[in-house]
């Protein structure tokens, strides 16, 4: 009798929940400095960018732009991405930059104050990995309010959100938790946790907020950011199960996926993972189940795909009988 992890997936969305829309989305306009940067770009350049195997001129034209594009303080998308290659370095598979913390943090911090919900646990997942306890707490704190104020009101899956609550979210805690307790020293006192929150929500919530809600609603989509475009989902294979990893407890990965006019689908590149890309690899079948509607047009599209696994019991697995 194997073990076996769930898995909750997400499309052109904030998080890996379905959304509940309170105001009719908004779509970009082609003059918007965003799109028009992204339309600037040769088509394909976010995968080359990822895509170990793609030939190396393309690469290194992609990186280019993206370094170039990450400066547009009104287009965090791409500073996001950007982030993704410094924060992993060489662990993501045929990375282009080496890995340089202070970087990734530079880069992924606009794309949360701009309301990209996942870019905190981004944030705090990094920290814990390189074993900044109280930057870990921080972002874990940040990430948790943020998932209960906002998040929350757009969920209508009472199965997702109790999923995502158990396999992912307590899990995040108690694993900044045990840093935090047993692996830091000195001890800090646990006082600085509701400190630190504290202090950065009164600098930066009422900002942070309305365009997290925006984002939820879908008025903040658009094709640079991997979350708008023409590319739409036709199925996705919510009842996906894999195999339970050894010494895992819950995982989480990110792809960009390459959508051909057809529905048919191209590339699929890995753009972020935890804890490692054997995690993320484990659920490639899952995300090889979506399916696409064909679009107008001749350009391919691309989209981001977020997956979380993870047993819905938290500590333990789910078992199939």
């Amino acid at each position: 009798m194997k073990s076996h992890f769930a898995v909750v997936l997400a499309v052109i969305a904030t998080c890996a929940l379905p959304l509940r829309s309170h105001a009719q989305a908004v779509s970009p306009t082609p003059t918007e400095p965003c799109e028009a940067a992204y339309a600037s770009l040769p088509v394909g350049s976010v995968l080359d960018l990822l895509d170990p195997h793609a030939p190396g001129d393309r690469r290194a034209a992609a990186l280019a732009a993206y370094e170039r594009l990450a400066g547009i303080e009104a287009c965090p998308e791409f500073a996001y991405t950007l982030g993704q290659l410094y924060r992993h370095g060489s662990y993501l598979p045929g990375n282009l930059v080496p890995q340089d913390i202070e970087r990734a943090r530079e880069l992924i911090l606009p794309m949360a104050e701009d309301g990209y919900l996942p870019a905190f646990a981004d944030l705090a997942e990094m920290e814990m990995r390189h074993a900044n306890a109280r930057a870990a707490m921080q972002w874990t704190q940040v990430y948790l309010h943020f998932v209960q104020t906002v998040q929350a009101d757009y969920v209508e899956d009472v199965d997702a959100l109790r999923f995502q609550r158990s396999a992912y979210n307590r899990h995040l805690l108690a694993r900044t938790d045990f840093l935090w307790r047993r692996l830091t020293r000195p001890v800090l006192s646990r006082k600085l946790i509701a400190a630190d929150l504290s202090a950065y929500l009164a600098a930066h919530e009422a900002a942070i907020a309305p365009r997290m809600r925006m984002r939820q609603e879908g008025a903040l989509r658009r094709a640079s950011a991997q979350d708008g475009g023409p590319a739409r989902v036709t199925h996705v294979p919510d009842d996906c199960y894999v195999n339970a990893i050894r010494g895992v407890g819950s995982a989480s990965a990110s792809w960009i996926v390459e959508v051909l006019p057809t529905g048919e689908r191209g590339r699929m590149v890995l753009e972020n993972f935890v804890p490692n890309p054997a995690a993320a690899a484990r659920m490639e079948a899952c995300l090889a189940r979506y399916e696409f509607a064909p679009f107008v047009g001749t350009r391919p599209a691309t989209v981001r795909i977020s997956m979380l696994l993870g047993s819905p019991e938290g500590g333990s697995l789910q078992r199939r009988r």
